[in-house]
């Protein structure tokens, strides 16, 4: 039978589509990790890299997949069979009687060889469909480590953001606190009135809130961290103070690269996909035509006391099967076939397009980020200069308390905004290294062989 026409497919988007730029980017080292300048945080990542649950089970995922590619090469195998058999017989040629019988040991061997013929390129498209099928996963386990491994980033520098915003709360409420003692003694001596004590003491409680939620922050970062190292909170151990610095290349970083569709490994985990779809087609069209089949078989027989005492039989056929009518099973199967290539395709570009959209909200992203910490470290700046004006003016006289502790909670206010535009920066670049694919490298015997539907 005649294969229907294959209908029309989808095609993969290209650089040229989607109007990348072409330049490269080499900001990004391997194990990027180690550019934010934190040893623990190495340690960290390492960790998790070799015991997080689910990379494990990505590991699992493609030694089963190496088991498929075995599984479909031996079908384009040989086969050799030997079958051993072995009894006994009796005779008398007189009368019924078995006591008078001539018996006999029999011995027989019946090996046999097969092989089917790949005319159609049927086992070929097999054993192919597996091998991008593993390497599909391999690209998704990559894609799993660089996930695993930006979200143990991201958890510590959340704990490094609140372990400073506890040290700047901390440090004001000891000052509040001192202030607040002073103010207690002089509403004693009626020199100061009852409200600036509870206005201080407001302040008090609302910093004391802040702390706290800091700490639990904390917290609830470690808990994160424990779970993608694959411990308890309690087995995480002490943590000394994180002290991760931004990655000053990545400030450069403005437009989307050329290579972003061989950096990220959920692309190159699609695309493999849609290679292996591709594969499935001519699994399917391979159904159309007949299977060739070459069989040789043997027997030998030994007979240990008649006539004739061995005998050999042997003999070869060559076999040919082709179902005429199967109720329409083939065609359902290419046709479902070639939905699922154009699926995969779909697939594809939609990942594509993701890639690119997160590209780019992550360049501005970060570029918003670093705007705004040179406007807080500004904005620190000038309150700190207003604050101690009217401190000054407050230790003299010459200013109510009032103005003076406003200026101080406005100081406050911006400290803690200057403290989560750092955390922000490297929170955006973070996302800049997951969205350019972090230090993703393809083998050589990948690049070699990159699918053809991508051209």
């Amino acid at each position: 039978m005649i294969p229907p026409e294959e209908p029309q497919h989808q095609s993969m988007l290209t650089n040229e589509q989607i109007q990348l730029k072409s330049h490269d980017i080499q900001a990004i080292h391997r194990q990027w990790w180690n550019q934010f300048g934190d040893q623990q945080l190495t340690q960290l990542i390492q960790l998790g890299l070799t015991n997080n649950l689910t990379l494990q089970q990505a590991k699992q995922r493609i030694a089963l997949a190496s088991q498929q590619v075995a599984l479909a090469e031996s079908g384009d195998k040989p086969k050799l069979n030997l079958n051993v058999s072995g009894g006994g017989i009796g005779a008398n040629t007189q009368s019924f009687n078995t006591s008078n019988a001539d018996y006999s040991a029999i011995g027989m061997l019946l090996p046999s060889f097969s092989y089917q013929f790949d005319f159609w390129g049927k086992n070929e498209a097999t054993i192919t469909a597996a091998s991008d099928q593993k390497l599909s996963l391999q690209a998704q386990e990559a894609q799993a480590r660089l996930v695993i491994s930006a979200s143990i980033a991201s958890s510590y520098f959340a704990l490094q953001n609140n372990y400073r915003l506890e040290q700047n709360l901390t440090t004001l409420l000891d000052e509040i606190n001192h202030q607040n003692k002073v103010i207690t003694a002089q509403v004693k001596r009626g020199l100061a009135s009852e409200a600036e004590s509870f206005q201080n003491q407001g302040d008090i409680d609302t910093l004391s809130a802040q702390l706290s939620d800091a700490k639990a922050q904390q917290q609830l970062a470690k808990n994160q961290l424990a779970l993608y190292l694959a411990k308890t909170p309690d087995q995480l151990g002490q943590l000394t103070l994180p002290n991760a610095q931004a990655i000053n290349q990545l400030a450069a970083v403005d437009t989307i690269p050329m290579n972003l569709l061989g950096r990220r490994p959920d692309i190159i985990a699609s695309k493999w996909m849609v290679e292996a779809n591709e594969q499935g087609i001519k699994q399917a069209k391979a159904a159309y035509y007949p299977d060739v089949n070459l069989m040789v078989m043997g027997v030998f027989q030994k007979l240990s006391s008649m006539n004739p005492a061995s005998l050999f039989l042997g003999g070869a056929t060559v076999a040919a099967s082709l179902p005429l009518y199967d109720g329409g099973v083939r065609d359902a199967n290419y046709a479902s076939a070639n939905i699922h290539f154009d699926q995969a395709v779909t697939n594809y570009n939609q990942t594509v397009l993701n890639a690119v959209k997160q590209t780019s909200d992550a360049i501005v992203s970060l570029q918003e980020a670093q705007k705004q910490q040179v406007l807080a470290q500004s904005s620190v700046a000038h309150y700190q200069q207003a604050y101690d004006i009217l401190n000054n003016r407050y230790e003299r006289g010459l200013s109510s308390f009032a103005d003076m502790n406003s200026a101080r909670m406005q100081w406050h206010q911006q400290v803690v905004k200057a403290t989560n535009t750092e955390s922000a920066i490297l929170q955006n670049q973070l996302q800049l290294i997951v969205a350019l694919g972090g230090d993703y490298q393809q083998e050589q015997s990948v690049l070699a062989s990159t699918p053809s539907n991508n051209e």
